[in-house]
């Protein structure tokens, strides 16, 4: 079984996440801060909208390696952030060891580290490290155009995709394969999870302890 979730953030400011879910789509990823600089105003309304529609939720953060580990945390819980989270680990995000740091700064807070946002172009430009440790690692790989989410999945190879290729040790648990699906009337990121609901929310509580 392979399901679908968005990627949202203030850039789709008042999506009906009832709309989405009446779509087909089975979870939310939703900026909650970014470095120790920026709170995402959007998140407070996407997660009540998220719980209203009956669709999981994981909050993210966007790592920026000019703020502390300690602060950006900070930022977080600040925004409301919740004790499970998603890392967004890409340009101006630092090496693999700024992104243990901030690993380490989130669990030390009693955070959980659940997924983790390192596309494999962002990989190779770190000097592609061992990644078999990373909690839940998320892939990109877009094949272009615009539409509905499972038509573009499809078109870029579904379930034997590019984004499930393994690299730095490491096999994707989910697969961003476009950052121009049409939801809910609007142009978001879409996500790709191969298994059933059961797994995705086990995936989206994080490693127990």
């Amino acid at each position: 079984m392979t399901l679908y979730g968005i990627d949202i953030s203030n850039y789709q400011a008042n999506i009906n996440l009832t709309e989405v879910a009446n779509e087909g789509f089975s979870w939310v990823e939703a900026k909650v801060s970014e470095g120790n600089y920026y709170k995402d105003s959007t998140w407070a309304a996407n997660q009540s909208g998220a719980q209203q529609a009956g669709l999981p939720i994981i909050g993210y953060h966007y790592a920026n390696s000019s703020g502390s580990p300690a602060s950006q945390v900070q930022t977080w819980q600040a925004n409301g952030g919740p004790n499970v989270c998603m890392i967004d680990f890409e340009s101006n995000s630092g090496n693999i060891s700024d992104y243990w740091a901030l690993v380490d700064a989130f669990n030390n807070a009693g955070v959980t580290v659940a997924l983790s946002y390192i596309p494999q172009w962002y990989w190779s430009n770190i000097g592609s490290p061992d990644l078999s440790q990373v909690p839940g690692l998320i892939s990109s790989a877009y094949p272009g155009g615009t539409g509905y989410a499972y038509d573009l999945y499809q078109n870029a190879g579904a379930d034997s995709g590019e984004g499930w290729n393994s690299y730095g040790n490491a096999n994707p648990v989910i697969w961003q394969f476009t950052d121009q699906a049409t939801v809910a009337g609007m142009s978001v990121d879409a996500d790709a999870f191969r298994g059933a609901a059961s797994d995705l929310a086990t995936l989206l509580a994080g490693p127990s302890s």
